[in-house]
């Protein structure tokens, strides 16, 4: 974690760019930049130039070193492109933030995880004319085959920094990086070099809730899962979590006991359903989210079953739903993300590197809400 300090001087630095930046935007206009000009200083040829400046390819291979020595050039000279997307490229710290979901997570807004992201992304603005947009990507399409398929602000240009909330696409990622642009992403592990990958400990969520059943002397445990088989990354990690808190306290865990589904209410209700039907009903139960905790909990009133006496059950997200139905749970730090994303993004733009792949993981802690308790 950083220091205040440290903080304090990262922001002063990504201020003291955009200042710069704006200060020559306005006062550039004294005199005319010109193609030869700006060849004469990068030491390429106005075609070159041309072709950067433009974002085409006009059959003049361009390389990252001297696309930099280029815009540093031009940028040295006070020089300002006519059209917007050209600015962007040459003062990226000017550019839009835009915020990229997967198509497969459904409505930003009512996904209680990624709308507290979303909360975080813009509570970390520093500046209020900041832009941030939202667009939908594709995590199968390949990207490169088909670049129209791209999404608006990442083909029209006016965004410069990138945060990816969803599973990864290599293919997506590459193109923004081809760009010069910093991507965060939220929602997979993506190793490659100028990405920083920002997640909660998801291993150390379950394990922290498992632990804490087995403290309250649970031996019947019940786990409610994603969808068999998913190789979500949460999930997997969620998985890796359960099994380190067995091996710790020296339990074979009943492979019955873990259940399968969407992590729905409807999910958990029929979960809790089919561990009734079998006569040994657990006596506590973790659910990988709060959603699905809350359909075991209804479903635990509508069957007659005591919350906690009976049963004790834990979530995991700490959204409204916990906080509304009095269901404890393990904090997921997902304002925090968000915020974390936008740093690094702007940061990053400002000291104008793209460093190797970074991981940032942000811990959790176990919400109290009195829905477990001792094993009776």
């Amino acid at each position: 974690m950083n220091s205040s300090s440290e903080v304090g001087d990262e922001k002063e630095r990504v201020e003291a760019l955009k200042t710069r930046s704006i200060d020559k935007l306005v006062h550039s206009n004294s005199k005319t930049i010109t193609m030869s000009a700006i060849s004469k200083a990068a030491g390429v040829s106005q075609g070159a130039i041309s072709s950067l400046l433009n974002d085409r390819d006009y059959g003049i291979r361009v390389s990252e070193k001297t696309r930099d020595r280029v815009f540093k050039a031009c940028r040295e000279l006070g020089y300002i492109p006519n059209d917007l997307r050209a600015v962007v490229r040459m003062y990226p710290e000017l550019g839009d933030i835009c915020v990229l979901v997967a198509n497969d997570v459904g409505n930003l807004v009512t996904n209680p995880c990624y709308s507290r992201i979303l909360k975080g992304i813009f509570g970390a603005l520093t500046d209020p004319m900041r832009n941030v947009t939202l667009a939908e990507y594709d995590e199968h399409a390949d990207y490169a085959e088909k670049p129209e398929l791209l999404p608006a602000p990442v083909r029209n240009g006016i965004a410069s920094k990138f945060i990816c909330v969803g599973g990864g696409n290599l293919s997506l990622f590459q193109m923004l990086l081809k760009r010069n642009n910093p991507v965060a992403s939220l929602g997979s592990r993506v190793s490659l070099e100028g990405v920083t990958t920002i997640l909660p400990d998801y291993a150390g969520a379950s394990q922290l809730a498992v632990e804490h059943l087995f403290k309250l002397g649970h031996k019947k445990i019940a786990v409610l899962s994603g969808p068999f088989g998913s190789t979500d990354h949460s999930l997997l990690e969620y998985n890796r979590g359960v099994r380190a808190a067995c091996d710790n306290a020296g339990v074979t865990f009943d492979a019955h006991n873990i259940l399968h589904g969407e992590l729905d209410s409807k999910s958990g209700a029929a979960a809790l359903a089919s561990l009734i039907s079998r006569n040994q009903i657990p006596t506590a139960i973790f659910c990988m989210n709060d959603e699905a905790a809350a359909g075991v909990l209804l479903h635990a009133k509508n069957a007659g079953i005591k919350v906690p006496s009976e049963l004790s059950i834990i979530g995991c997200d700490d959204s409204v739903i916990a906080e509304t139905l009095s269901l404890s749970t393990i904090h997921l730090p997902a304002e925090e993300i968000g915020a974390a994303a936008v740093k690094d993004v702007e940061l990053r733009v400002a000291e104008e590197q793209l460093p190797n792949s970074k991981n940032i993981m942000l811990p959790i802690h176990f919400v109290d809400r009195h829905s477990t308790a001792l094993s009776a």
